[in-house]
């Protein structure tokens, strides 16, 4: 359908140019420029923006916390879009990082045929205290039409969640690990998708303390809806896709699959008592094969104590 857009653009475009300079007319002119401007912003949006990785760096504080570098890699959505090719790329920038924690909120795979052995370069990631995934929507087998019309699918979410722990991926399900740091302990804990009904907030944030650092890593930040997101410090997330197709000052252009609008698309947001939800819009795609303004990201959270 892309490629029949494109020709269709392209093909418009030169007709009407050729036709402006036989009758010099500046409404057939416009309609060329269109439809050229049309076929350069779908190549670029289908074929470019999609293979671009940027990183994108924050910094949050809290009283809890201790110095360190996480990084999110999210929604690889691996099948017909995106393969281990890409994914090396991922990978070679993200050890380049130097993350203490890299965290991996979900949507592995995208079609139901998809091969979860193309996760295979994530058994390279570095990083000294660990590597962590919970499991997408995608995963699971619960989807979203383009109308916004849930259904649901086959569910492979062991065999996914098997592979990753083959490639030395600790997968969360409704459960947590504490790790050490220099003076203090840290908690990561990951529950299964929202859209599932099988996730259970209590179960993964049950036995960690008040005064230990808490990460609850959530493919879905509709999480934050739900009275036991408040024990979990920093809620990290993906999902949304940055809504995939966004317009520079405007925001997304598609309606966003969660509880929370439009304006939890992307980045840190701070909540109440100290706080924060962290959404990426991820390094893969779903529905269409296009991103445009919203290029793949690896996001790198700076965490340091509040001063």
């Amino acid at each position: 359908m892309i490629l029949l857009i494109m020709t269709f653009s392209l093909c418009g475009g030169i007709a009407c140019v050729v036709l402006m300079r036989r009758n010099h007319s500046k409404l057939i002119g416009l309609l060329g420029f269109l439809g050229l401007l049309g076929f350069i912003s779908i190549t670029y949006a289908a074929f470019i923006e999609p293979q671009i990785i940027v990183v994108t760096k924050v910094s949050i504080t809290h009283p809890l916390a201790e110095p360190m570098k996480i990084a999110v890699v999210s929604d690889p959505h691996v099948g017909p879009y995106k393969g281990k090719p890409f994914l090396r790329r991922v990978v070679k920038k993200l050890n380049g990082l130097l993350p203490d924690l890299v965290l991996m909120p979900g949507d592995f795979v995208f079609t139901r045929s998809a091969d979860p052995s193309e996760l295979a370069p994530f058994a390279d990631i570095n990083a000294p205290l660990g590597t962590f995934a919970v499991l997408g929507n995608h995963d699971v087998g619960e989807y979203q039409s383009l109308i916004g019309k849930r259904y649901s699918g086959k569910d492979r979410g062991e065999k996914i969640a098997q592979k990753l722990e083959e490639f030395d991926v600790t997968v969360l399900r409704n459960e947590h690990d504490l790790l050490q740091l220099t003076n203090s302990n840290i908690a990561v804990a990951g529950i299964d998708d929202l859209w599932t009904g099988h996730h259970d907030l209590a179960a993964s944030l049950s036995g960690i303390s008040s005064d230990t650092y808490t990460i609850l890593l959530s493919h879905n930040p509709s999480v934050i809806d739900e009275p036991h997101s408040d024990s979990a410090h920093l809620i990290v997330s993906g999902h949304t896709h940055g809504g995939q197709l966004r317009i520079p000052g405007i925001g997304p252009l598609t309606t966003l699959p969660t509880s929370l609008g439009k304006q939890f698309d992307q980045g840190i947001f701070e909540l109440e008592e100290d706080r924060a939800l962290a959404i990426t819009r991820g390094i893969g795609e779903s529905s269409s094969r296009t991103r445009f303004f919203a290029w793949p990201e690896i996001l790198l959270i700076e965490v340091n104590p509040t001063l």
